[in-house]
């Protein structure tokens, strides 16, 4: 067999091994993953709060999130890195969030605050618990904007608004617990934005092709090119696009596996050149 023709076979199977770990059980809901780091707690703490992932989960769980077909579960996962900020009459936290999808949306928050009552459940319409509530709801949505805009272009629109719409309100109607909601409001109106279109219009081209892999290849070939010729446009205009690098850093083996010995196969050519990482993943998969 020929140094080509393994190249091609093992390009076919990381192939068919990518996409079988991508394709999701058919269902639509949200599959929450919660953590918490509870050791920068007082001891006392650590007790009071060690079901606090639980309540989490359950609380996202219990929502009705969209009524849209997706056709897959959602996974959002958060991890709580808590920290004691309570008055003699009040118990509340200080936490550094680290929010995505398990894949290639993440977002970080280190300015999170809300007053919880250890062993409450936590529920949607509890004015006390709006600070706690409102940042689980607006990172849920900017998950589910991630997503839909997979499924079609700009389908994660009203998910984006949704989450705009909870940072403006919160706000200003927050009192004490305000902090990080101006970031956040910038944050999705970043992301709503006319700039950032052409990334969202990116992942729309790139998930269709994935989606016509083993009924029509060259067509799938044809959406992934186009995807990566994107990408390639994005990192020349904006090489520390932390967007389209998280992106790739998820994607990119699937995107070689998909074009590499394809007729389309010089757009990886291209996207090495702006892209260093790769440059090596061609390289080391020739190998």
């Amino acid at each position: 067999m020929s140094s080509a023709q393994r190249f091609a076979m093992a390009l076919a199977l990381l192939l068919a091994i990518l996409l079988m770990a991508a394709m999701p059980a058919f269902a639509q809901k949200v599959v929450p993953r919660v953590k918490t780091i509870l050791q920068t707690l007082p001891l006392e703490k650590q007790q009071w709060m060690r079901d606090f992932h639980e309540r989490v989960e359950s609380y996202i769980r219990a929502r009705d999130w969209h009524d849209r077909n997706y056709g897959g579960e959602i996974h959002v996962h958060m991890e709580f890195l808590l920290q004691d900020n309570s008055t003699s009459s009040e118990e509340r936290y200080s936490v550094n969030l680290l929010v995505s999808n398990g894949e290639d949306l993440q977002y970080f928050d280190k300015r999170c605050r809300f007053k919880y009552t250890h062993g409450e459940q936590i529920t949607l319409n509890d004015p006390e618990q709006l600070p706690l509530t409102n940042l689980i709801d607006f990172y849920v949505y900017l998950i589910l904007g991630g997503e839909f805009d997979k499924r079609g272009t700009l389908e994660g629109t009203p998910f984006y608004e949704k989450a705009r719409d909870i940072a403006q309100h919160a706000r200003y109607g927050l009192g004490r617990f305000v902090e990080g909601w101006d970031l956040r409001e910038k944050l999705v109106k970043d992301l709503l934005s006319e700039a950032h279109r052409p990334f969202r219009e990116m992942v729309d081209y790139y998930f269709y092709g994935l989606s016509l892999l083993g009924e029509d290849d060259a067509q799938a070939s044809k959406y992934c090119a186009e995807a990566a010729d994107m990408l390639v446009k994005l990192l020349s205009q904006e090489p520390k696009n932390d967007h389209a690098t998280k992106f790739l850093d998820a994607h990119r083996r699937e995107m070689i596996a998909v074009l590499a010995g394809g007729p389309e196969a010089a757009v990886l050519h291209r996207l090495a050149q702006v892209d260093s990482a790769t440059a090596k993943a061609i390289t080391v998969t020739r190998q």
